[in-house]
């Protein structure tokens, strides 16, 4: 009796019931009773894949090809659900555990869905379904089977116990969606979700874990490391920088944060410095700090969460660690720390005993999307999408957030209109889970205001004076008149920020018909590619270009510095994050002009922000004609106090009520919405992707693409994407999918070659949305 190819379903189930239970007790939760807990996590382990028991699923396993019947009649998880139900009934569970876990269960190779809708699907024709399955079981096969997974003392290995658990279970379907009804009008909580998520994530990566890891690898994979408290301390004693007055600041911001004391019955920090002050560096020794002392007086081992929301930043971050630890003298050691989002790339090396190991591709891609590492850089999609979802790839690694340190970087780019939600789950996370909580930002919108703060913020925003803000936007401008109007100093550099992609390629093509160099500027958007987009940006940073044109991209995170910056109109903590670009380090006096730009129609400001935070934004600046720098902590706080009681948190509140009612996915309605529907970033259209091939190596890749796509084997085809698939994404773009000059699409993607490369693309300002002009 076979779970997979060759592989003993008894050996599975026990397989992934002592993973279940290894990964269960690295935690310390107050989520349940932790006996009750325990067993809960260890039966649904054990009953996850009892349905494979049937003659039909064992037909199927053993030779897939030659399966003839209908597909759902070799299905096993809707079987394994219902017994374990009925199992617990008799174990004395009550009805929302035996739903839990019947959800649980059910829902274990897919998304999951509504539980009341699950229920409603229990009819004849279903009942019919299971009966078939149940006669075909071979019960003394069985028996022996679940002897040997650890369950052989129950007696319920009979055609009998199943054929009446199956009766019972159907009977009382219509009560148990009485129960559902009545449940989801009188729960308040969040913590119901939180338990959902937590045990379903338990079984799918003890699942997935076990048949693609356990059986394919001779190493430890589910092995903790230490990483020292110390490390930062140590990288930095390491290091010669500068002694100025700067650095000065910076180190005695580093030096309040790593004195401040630590009460664990505190979940929430916050760090709220100025740009430049090495927020990386303190949260990160900060994180390493309370990992100690929970690891010292709770012994459980947390893992560090750290987040940001762009991959340009994910990137540099990366680097920093990267240089950490290897200053400590670790090589790379994906156990000990790993960066993933949806780009990086499918491979996973570890150390054990001085020896090296590198995980086949699939072992690699569960390892990485399990975040099977001491501390993962990741972005804000991948965290939030994992606890505001239903989908099971996803929530897969969800239990690893239980006992974790999170790290929000530049928080004031979570979207508001789910700060409500995000608030309150996080809240319910931090009291069930035990996570702790660090949110870092140039502009901190305080929406946790009982965190803890590390540093006297004031002391670190009053003295400096890098740069002045100087607010022009009594009067809307064009483009052509503002650019009439900059007064130019040889000596200076200039960063300009605009609103739109079109708004900054008419930008650029002014300034070039009013006398500037070409040879001076570079243009930065989404539609160049992004290895040129790199290139530009690391040019830009050594001083290459004295003026750099650029949309919005360029704001949060990104170490480079300008003498002088240019912004169009935004809501202020962009505004503020713009003017992190400008005299970083302190060398000099530093200006940051804020224009309002039109295209006689309506501001451009207006097609990309809400005028809640425009509204707010020009009421706090209006009648100031200088701002220093010493003053954007009050204005920062005023702009996020008035936007707090301006904003709606209707949508969030819909979204709570999809939660506290486990509506993981189905229609919106007037007063919920189902958690499938949860988007961090929200969609200006639909996008289409497009390759292209900006050099030689373009071609290559390409071609290697299209070998790819010749591939029989869908398995084979996917690996092999995967390996490709950092290197592919450095020349995709994405363009309105309605735009006026579409490129060929070929193999489902857009595509530019060199043949065809100056038709769509301009190597000054990327992709041609626009035909007029061009030869045919």
């Amino acid at each position: 009796m076979y779970s997979h190819p060759h592989y003993l379903l008894s050996e599975h189930l026990r397989g992934v019931e002592q993973l279940s239970s290894l990964f269960l007790s690295e935690k310390s939760i107050r989520l349940a009773d932790p006996v009750l807990l325990g067993k809960m996590n260890r039966w649904i382990a054990l009953f996850h894949d009892l349905g494979k028991g049937h003659a039909f699923f064992q037909q199927y396993i053993q030779s897939p090809d030659a399966f003839q019947g209908p597909p759902a009649l070799k299905s096993h998880a809707l079987l394994s659900a219902v017994l374990l139900a009925m199992f617990l009934k008799e174990k004395g569970i009550d009805e929302f555990g035996r739903l839990l876990a019947f959800l649980v269960v059910k829902r274990h190779h897919g998304n999951l869905d509504d539980w009341l809708e699950e229920l409603k699907r229990m009819g004849e024709e279903t009942k019919a379904l299971l009966r078939r399955q149940v006669e075909a079981v071979d019960y003394a096969a069985l028996a022996e089977q679940m002897a040997l997974a650890g369950l052989g003392k129950e007696g319920i290995w009979t055609k009998e116990t199943w054929s009446a658990w199956l009766d019972e279970f159907f009977t009382e379907a219509r009560s148990l969606r009485r129960f559902i009804m009545s449940w989801n009008r009188e729960n308040k909580s969040l913590a119901p979700y939180v338990r959902v998520l937590f045990l379903f994530s338990l079984l799918i990566d003890a699942d997935k874990s076990e048949a693609g890891i356990v059986q394919k690898q001779s190493w430890s994979f589910s092995a903790r490391k230490e990483i020292p408290a110390d490390l930062i301390l140590r990288y930095k004693q390491r290091q010669s920088w500068e002694t100025t007055a700067l650095n000065q600041l910076r180190e005695r911001a580093f030096r309040e944060v790593d004195e401040t004391p630590i009460d664990l019955s505190q979940h929430f920090y916050r760090l709220n410095l100025p740009t430049g002050m090495g927020k990386t560096l303190a949260s990160l020794h900060f994180a390493l700090r309370l990992r100690e002392t929970i690891e010292r007086q709770q012994g459980i081992k947390p893992r560090i969460i750290y987040t940001l929301p762009f991959l340009s930043v994910i990137d540099q971050t990366a680097n920093v660690l990267k240089e950490i630890f290897s200053c400590n003298g670790v090589g790379e050691d994906h156990q000990l720390w790993l960066a993933h989002h949806h780009l990086a790339d499918i491979r996973y090396t570890t150390k054990q005993d001085d020896e090296r190991y590198d995980a086949d591709y699939e072992a690699a891609k569960l390892l990485i999307e399990g975040w099977h590492s001491e501390l993962i850089v990741t972005t804000f999609v991948q965290l939030f999408e994992t606890i505001f979802s239903n989908r099971n790839a996803s929530l897969r690694k969800f239990h690893r957030l239980a006992n974790s340190i999170i790290l929000i970087d530049e928080v004031q780019a979570v979207p508001h209109r789910y700060w409500l939600a995000i608030r309150q789950l996080f809240e319910a996370m931090a009291e069930e889970l035990g996570c702790y909580f660090l949110f870092s930002s140039a502009t901190d919108p305080k929406w946790f205001p009982e965190a803890i703060s590390l540093v006297n913020e004031q002391a670190y925003f009053q003295p400096l004076s890098r740069v002045a803000l100087y607010p022009d936007i009594d009067k809307p401008m064009t483009i052509e008149e503002f650019v009439r109007r900059i007064e130019w100093d040889e000596e200076k550099t200039y960063l300009f920020i605009l609103n739109t992609i079109e708004s900054a390629k008419t930008f650029y093509k002014t300034l070039l018909d009013e006398g500037i160099d070409e040879a001076e500027v570079a243009f930065l958007s989404t539609h160049i590619p992004p290895k040129e987009r790199l290139r530009r940006v690391k040019a830009a940073k050594n001083g290459e270009y004295r003026i750099v044109v650029s949309t919005q991209l360029i704001e949060a995170g990104v170490d480079i510095d300008f003498d002088v910056v240019y912004r169009d109109f935004a809501p202020l903590d962009s505004i503020q994050q713009a003017a992190g670009r400008c005299n970083r380090h302190g060398h000099r006096t530093g200006e940051v002009h804020v224009v309002r730009l039109t295209d006689n129609r309506r501001l451009y400001a207006s097609y990309i922000y809400d005028a809640i935070r425009l509204d707010i934004t020009q009421t706090l600046l209006k009648g100031n004609k200088e701002v220093h720098e010493g003053q954007f902590l009050r204005l920062i706080t005023s702009y996020f106090e008035t936007l707090a009681a301006r904003m709606s948190n209707a949508e969030s509140e819909r979204l709570l009520k999809g939660m506290m009612t486990l509506y993981f996915d189905g229609e919106e309605t007037i007063d919920r919405i189902p958690v499938s529907h949860f988007r961090l970033i929200e969609g200006d259209g639909e996008k289409m992707n497009v390759f292209i091939e900006l050099d030689e190596e373009a071609v290559d890749v390409f071609h290697e693409y299209e070998a790819i796509l010749r591939l029989h084997d869908r398995w084979e085809r996917r690996k092999r994407f995967a390996s490709l698939k950092s290197r592919f994404s450095q020349y995709v773009i994405a363009i309105p999918a309605k735009v006026d000059h579409q490129p060929p699409i070929v193999h489902g993607i857009g595509y530019v070659g060199r043949d065809s490369l100056n038709d769509f693309y301009d190597e000054k300002l990327g992709y041609r949305t626009k035909s007029e002009g061009l030869i045919w």
